[in-house]
């Protein structure tokens, strides 16, 4: 039997899937920045990370609040990578 998913628990996991896709899009931007700024930058990683951002950025407008599948997807896919940074740069602080 599946339940029926109120208006408030959609919102709210519509809105965590949203910053979600931010602080992926953030992550990206901030490994660009931390690559351009080396002596020899690598382009291939920097233009591979551009791509990604651009695919996130679109993805970020693309995401609808009925759409619990796509939400249901980023945050499963996405979350376990944000948790992972943020537990990586908690350790390195």
């Amino acid at each position: 039997m599946q339940t029926e998913i109120t208006t408030r628990d959609r919102l709210n996991r519509y809105e965590i899937a949203q910053e979600t896709i931010g602080f992926m899009m953030a992550m990206r931007t901030e490994a660009i920045h931390d690559e351009e700024k080396k002596a020899v930058p690598d382009t291939a990683k920097i233009a591979q990370w551009n791509m990604e951002f651009e695919r996130l950025d679109d993805e970020l407008y693309g995401l609808r609040l009925h759409d619990d599948e796509a939400i249901q997807r980023v945050l499963d896919e996405y979350c376990p990578i944000v948790k992972a940074e943020y537990e990586r740069s908690r350790v390195a602080a």
